[in-house]
């Protein structure tokens, strides 16, 4: 298929993880579409996560929780006005059989929402295979259409002058220097089984204040009484800084570039830290470590559980308790990891990106 010279739609309204994700897809995209204009239909919600992407030269936010049956059709006519060349679905839904049937664009290409679509569309693509990371599944469809380039340069996100003062000044406001070395952590995610003991972090984070890194806890307001679980486990709970509900989307995303390094459990922040080139040690229980592991050179996703590629989704596997708790991964094992990320110890494991403990 060629691409050049074309007006492209893309609709993918997952979420804010997600996104980061196919940030590959869209550097890889931009470079085989030249010439093109490329248009991407996001959840409104994760606006911030591609807001200043160069590689999209425009956002279609969706309120999907207000769109019904009949604004999602109004929305696709609304975007076929502009006649695409191309429709893109990553991510197929019935919202998007709707949209899609509503734009009328020339090619209708992807992962089909309904079966309904199968009968509009130009070309079928498979996307949710589990044979591969969630990165790769994307770069695979533009392979699937001809694209002969595939390389990229990793997951990335990109802030903005105001988004890198928002954080700066929240830094300067806690006495923070700009040469300062900084832990970052981010203690909670999705759901529960998913999140590795506080207190663990919290024996983490004294582990490396005493190295000379000072911790900082990320997350949303929601996630204080998680955090504050940690910073009670801690001798010393006065060197670290609570972020928590403090900082827009954007200045979070600004402020992680401070961090020498970061400590999540697999959620959306350790997409964040990773694709900001921040050394990730990401924590998974219930979610598979082969499909979702931080990319950074110096990053590693550490899990309880030794899971086949083609893992169910992840609700399924803790409603059939198929996996080892993720408060099985030791502490010990954890600051190994990080001591080898910020380059304290060799150790040929964690370079692999992903470690089973159990």
């Amino acid at each position: 298929m060629d691409l050049r010279n074309k007006n492209i739609v893309i609709i993918y309204m997952l979420y804010f993880g997600d996104m980061v994700s196919i940030t590959p897809f869209l550097e890889v995209l931009r470079r085989a579409a030249v010439g093109s204009k490329i248009r991407l239909v996001i959840d409104a919600r994760f606006r911030e996560s591609v807001a200043y992407n160069p590689n999209i030269d425009e956002i279609i936010p969706v309120d999907r929780k207000a769109l019904g049956l009949s604004g999602t059709w109004k929305r696709g006519k609304e975007i076929g006005k502009e006649r695409p060349d191309v429709l893109l679905v990553l991510h197929g839904t019935t919202r998007t059989t709707l949209m899609g049937a509503a734009m009328h664009p020339k090619v209708w290409t992807g992962e089909a929402g309904t079966g309904f679509d199968r009968f509009l569309m130009t070309k079928e693509i498979m996307v949710e295979y589990k044979d591969c990371h969630a990165v790769d599944k994307y770069i695979r469809v533009l392979g699937e259409l001809g694209v002969q380039d595939l390389h990229h340069e990793g997951m990335k996100i990109y802030t903005s002058p105001e988004w890198d003062k928002g954080a700066a000044d929240f830094f300067k406001a806690r006495g923070i220097g700009e040469k300062e070395k900084l832990a970052g952590f981010s203690v909670g995610s999705s759901t529960a089984e998913k999140n590795w003991p506080a207190e663990n972090f919290g024996q983490v984070a004294d582990f490396f204040a005493e190295k000379g890194y000072r911790p900082v806890f990320f997350g949303v307001k929601g996630e204080l009484p998680l955090i504050e679980k940690a910073l009670s486990s801690m001798k010393h709970r006065e060197e670290a800084i609570t972020a928590a509900g403090q900082l827009s989307m954007g200045q979070f995303m600004a402020a992680v570039s401070r961090c020498s390094i970061g400590f999540t459990n697999d959620s959306g922040p350790m997409y964040v830290f990773d694709s900001r080139s921040v050394p990730t040690i990401a924590l998974f229980g219930p979610s598979n470590v082969k499909l979702h592991h931080p990319l950074g050179k110096k990053s590693c996703g550490i899990a309880s559980t030794d899971m086949p590629m083609a893992q169910d989704h992840v609700a399924h596997t803790i409603r059939d308790k198929k996996y080892i708790p993720i408060d099985h991964i030791p502490v010990k094992e954890v600051i190994a990891a990080g001591e080898w990320a910020l380059g304290m110890k060799d150790s040929k494991q964690y370079g692999k990106h992903y470690v089973i403990v159990s």
